[in-house]
This record gives structure tokens, sequence and C-alpha cells, in this order.
């Protein structure tokens, strides 16, 4: 009968994190000298966790800016939606 290794057991348990987070914002932004309009949307997330009796803190963020007038592609609904 095999028993679990405790030492292995609770050093998968201290890497595991005990605090995940991510946060997304989609903002409307024009500019006021040229009056052009892009949408930017940031994402970040935020991951803490013990490791040898230190906090490891991985934080990371990304920023997408697009053009807030290009064309739409059309919506598709299914039969019966309105």
């Amino acid at each position: 009968m095999n028993t679990p290794n405790t030492s292995t057991d609770l050093q998968a348990h201290r890497l595991a994190p005990f605090h995940r987070s991510t946060r997304t914002a989609l903002s409307l932004n024009t500019d006021a000298v040229t009056g052009q309009r892009v949408q930017v949307l940031n994402t970040s997330r935020l991951e803490l966790c013990w490791i040898a009796g230190e906090l490891r803190i991985d934080c990371r963020v990304s920023r997408v800016v697009m053009d807030a007038n290009r064309a739409q592609r059309p919506v598709w609904r299914a039969r019966g939606a309105l």
C-alpha cells in the first residue's frame, strides 16, 4: 500500500498561489487634438504565493489599442431570436 509523501504534498501546497486575480477594463477615448476615437482594453493578472518562506508576487499586464471607428462585423442571430 502506498502512503502519500507528506514533504512533497507540503511543498506542492506552498507553491500553490493563495491569491489569484484578474482585472479587465475597456474604455473608449477621444483624442482632444485629432478627434480620433480609440478603444483601449487593459488586462492585469496578479498571483501571490509563498516559496521557501518568501512572498512571490507575479504580475502581468497587457494593453490593446483599437480604432473605435472601424467597421463592425455583423452580429449573426439564431433563427427565431429577436
